[in-house]
């Protein structure tokens, strides 16, 4: 692992924990056994060690669910929003360091002032929604979704419903898991085609 990357890793557990603010470039040296201006001279500032974490928790997203879809090969597009759902709560407990981070307030209040932030968190979030739109689409084109559903916007409320359960766990009120029963009938209920009553 080179010293960047080693950075990078222990920044994004460090920023998922204590948040952007409450961490130190000086804390983050001494996790990873560099002088503090090894931090620097590889990402210049801590902003900027905060953005190139997003841009790594995006690919990281991105290629979980890239692999998993395609070993699963679903049958249809109802049957790949199951999977997406499911894989989404599998993986918001197997990285719950990325999920934390998304969920700190840090990163939005820095992209009020930061458009580099606000665009990471964009490519991070049409990235996950796009995972839902992509299966609502698919599901259109092989007849399992309705032709009404708009693919984006039920994507996008797809998205919160599921995204919702992870945000309760993180703050310790409730275990997404208990609910996937009902979040995966619910998915249904709003999108798959009805085959005895009027679309």
């Amino acid at each position: 692992m080179t010293k960047r990357t080693a950075i990078l890793h222990a920044a994004t557990h460090a920023f998922a924990a204590k948040g952007l603010r409450e961490t130190s470039t000086t804390e983050l040296a001494t996790m990873t056994d560099v002088a503090e201006g090894t931090v620097f001279y590889h990402f210049g500032s801590k902003e900027n060690l905060f953005l190139a974490v997003l841009d790594h928790v995006r690919h990281e997203l991105e290629g979980a669910f890239k692999g998993y879809l395609e070993s699963q090969r679903p049958a249809s597009g109802l049957a790949m929003l199951e999977e997406a759902v499911a894989f989404y709560l599998h993986l918001a407990e197997d990285r719950v360091e990325l999920f934390l981070l998304l969920h700190r307030s840090d990163a939005y209040e820095l992209a009020r002032a930061n458009e580099q932030c606000r665009a990471e968190l964009e490519k991070i979030f049409n990235c996950l929604v796009g995972v839902f739109e992509a299966a609502l689409t698919k599901g259109q084109e092989d007849g399992s979704i309705r032709p009404s559903v708009a693919p984006r916007r039920m994507a996008l409320l797809i998205f919160n419903m599921v995204d919702g359960l992870v945000r309760l766990r993180d703050c310790a009120l409730y275990e997404p898991g208990v609910m996937f029963p009902e979040i995966l009938e619910a998915c249904r209920g709003l999108v798959a085609r009805r085959t005895n009553r009027t679309e």
